[in-house]
């Protein structure tokens, strides 16, 4: 009886530990570049968004803050600066509205993006991340300009 109960306590750690298999670690590769404008001014703010279409990675996110001079580097939830390997579409946003201290109202925004490029469906930015250092030069119409 006391081999059967070994047995039986060594079966069930057995299937306890391989049921704590960790999840794929999947990759992330630098990405960063330039947003400007079919003028050639750069955006000088907002954000820029990669959802991910790799099968594997589906609708996992990385993002970055659109500097004043254009430049971004993409980052990822948990995992850090990169976006994750594969096809991904991109969306880009108007930044958020600031609250100003020192007239005590709402700063707007002074870059309007346009409103196609706010939705993945219209924003007709795809990109295909890989295993390399990234560097990607976005340009996007201002109010109904083309590239």
């Amino acid at each position: 009886m006391h081999k059967l109960s070994c047995r039986i306590l060594l079966l069930l750690a057995i299937i306890t530990v391989s049921g704590c298999e960790s999840k794929p670690d999947f990759p992330i590769y630098s990405v960063k570049g330039l947003v400007k404008f079919t003028d050639g001014n750069p955006v000088s703010d907002g954000w820029i968004e990669f959802s991910s279409q790799a099968p594997e990675t589906k609708g996992r996110n990385s993002n970055s803050r659109i500097a004043k001079d254009g430049t971004f580097e993409m980052e990822t939830f948990a995992r850090g600066k990169g976006a994750y390997a594969g096809p991904v579409e991109a969306v880009i946003s108007t930044p958020v509205a600031e609250f100003d201290p020192e007239k005590g109202d709402v700063k707007k925004p002074e870059v309007n993006i346009p409103e196609k490029y706010r939705d993945y469906k219209t924003s007709g930015l795809t990109y295909q991340i890989e295993k390399k250092d990234n560097t990607l030069n976005i340009t996007i119409e201002r109010n109904g300009t083309k590239p």
